[in-house]
């Protein structure tokens, strides 16, 4: 027998458990059904978080490998310092998870069932739980946030299905010597760069013509290529993986390099880091009249597929996939249905990120080729960090500052960083394109010196006045 609820939210990551918790703190019977039964999504505990601790315990590491010997305050091997990584990794996640399942319990309104949900018409789920219970639940509305899946390219070999996913590395008791890193995007990039500061030896195969392809501002890209092969990464683009196979207790890649000829690597891992696709497994859409392909749910400027009542955010929709854009769409989605009605739309023409590599990539809003794309005419500028203060007292006086300005208005629609600390100052960059915000607007902000944020008012000084 069927049961009612005000609101079914399915997948308790960046999107959906805040869209819960929102609406349960609002009055809404609100129930949220997550797979893994803890709280937290991909960003959580295979994406973002277990990631930057990573990459923080890297450089550390890195800068303290590169100091003296007599001056180094401990003498284990990367491989003992990737088990103190571990456990930390372990401790914060489960911390975070917790707390995030304590604060929505303690809202009366709300409750929590670990099980997988499927459709089985427009307004009704049946729900699995871990246990192996099963339940039907009506409900008025629904929130679809089940995120992403990392891809892995169907190659062939005898050892396809011994190649790592990021959420495998991650669980790795020991650090491989040395790992082949299939994919040049910005999960391929952060995680070379990290493990080569853990002393593993990595390649990188790209099978477009640069890293980061249609992802950062070309020059932006070839800047950082350069850094990785200097690190001791090789790089090889326009390279088209042909077959994965063990010989022994290593993995043997054999690959077309860009200028058409076979080579082949040894190493102890091989990484696909070649993207995520939306979660779809088990959902069972086709029960329901919601618009959905390969390449996720479509949705409307409302986050709406097609069906009165549903709402769909973050990873398992068209467009960026990032969790701090799925909980931006699950507030958008979460307001919808309080008020009863569409009352806002979501803009990701404004959507801002960061990529952590060194140095740090960070941008908001449109990129060049996208601005042309919408048919801006625009205008570009660039601030060169080799001479600002702040990057010079940090002993890092390198990077851009590159604004993308409609022509007509003057307003900022695009900015892009790509400096140490970039991240810092990326809040900045996403509230002016945000805003709408014009060149004169920023020239007339008054920003703290010495910051890294008063190249914002620099460069808009500089534009305005012809330089």
């Amino acid at each position: 027998m069927s049961k009612k609820i005000d609101v079914v939210v399915i997948g308790g990551g960046p999107g959906g458990t805040p869209a819960a918790m929102h609406m349960a703190s609002k009055g809404k019977k609100v129930l949220l059904v997550e797979k893994a039964g803890k709280l937290g999504g991909a960003c959580l505990f295979v994406g973002c978080i277990p990631s930057k601790i990573i990459k923080h315990a890297a450089d550390e590491y890195d800068a303290l490998r590169n100091k003296p010997a007599g001056d180094r305050p401990f003498s284990e091997d990367a491989g003992v310092f990737w088990k103190e990584i571990r456990a930390r990794m372990d401790s914060i996640l489960s911390m975070r998870s917790a707390g995030a399942l304590q604060r929505l319990t303690q809202i009366p309104q709300a409750m929590m069932i670990a099980g997988s949900a499927k459709f089985t018409s427009n307004h009704e789920i049946e729900i699995e739980g871990m246990n192996g219970e099963r339940s039907v639940y009506g409900f008025d509305h629904a929130i679809i946030a089940t995120g992403s899946i990392p891809v892995v390219p169907p190659f062939k070999g005898d050892a396809v299905q011994d190649v790592l996913t990021t959420e495998l590395l991650f669980k790795q008791e020991t650090l491989p010597p040395s790992v082949v890193i299939i994919g040049g995007g910005p999960i391929g990039v952060e995680l070379a760069q990290m493990l080569t500061k853990l002393t593993v030896k990595c390649t990188i195969i790209e099978m477009l013509e640069t890293i980061l392809p249609g992802v950062v501002e070309p020059e932006f890209a070839e800047e950082l290529a350069k850094k990785l092969a200097a690190s001791g990464i090789d790089v090889f683009t326009s390279a088209k993986v042909l077959e994965v196979n063990r010989s022994g207790g290593n993995f043997t890649t054999t690959f077309i390099d860009g200028a058409g000829g076979q080579r082949t690597v040894r190493s102890e891992k091989v990484l696909a880091a070649a993207g995520r696709m939306p979660n779809l497994k088990d959902l069972h859409l086709e029960a329901t009249d919601i618009r959905f392909d390969r390449q996720g749910i479509a949705v409307d400027d409302y986050l709406q597929p097609g069906v009165s009542g549903i709402y769909a955010v973050g990873d398992v929709i068209h467009g960026p996939k990032f969790a701090h854009t799925a909980t931006y769409e699950a507030y958008i989605a979460a307001v919808n249905i309080l008020m009863g009605q569409n009352v806002q739309k979501a803009d990701l023409s404004k959507n801002s990120w960061v990529l952590f590599s060194d140095p740090e990539i960070a941008s908001a809003g449109y990129t060049t080729a996208d601005a042309l794309k919408n048919n801006h005419d625009i205008l570009t500028g660039s601030y060169d960090y080799k001479i600002d203060a702040t990057a010079q007292i940090n002993r890092s006086p390198f990077g851009y500052l590159k604004f993308v300005v409609d022509k007509k208005s003057l307003a900022i629609v695009g900015i892009h960083i790509f400096a140490p600390g970039a991240s810092s100052i990326a809040g900045e960059a996403a509230l002016i394109v945000a805003k709408n915000m014009t060149l004169q607007d920023v020239a007339q902000t008054i920003h703290p010196h010495p910051t890294l944020t008063e190249a914002f008012g620099f460069l808009a000084m500089n534009m305005l006045m012809g330089k």
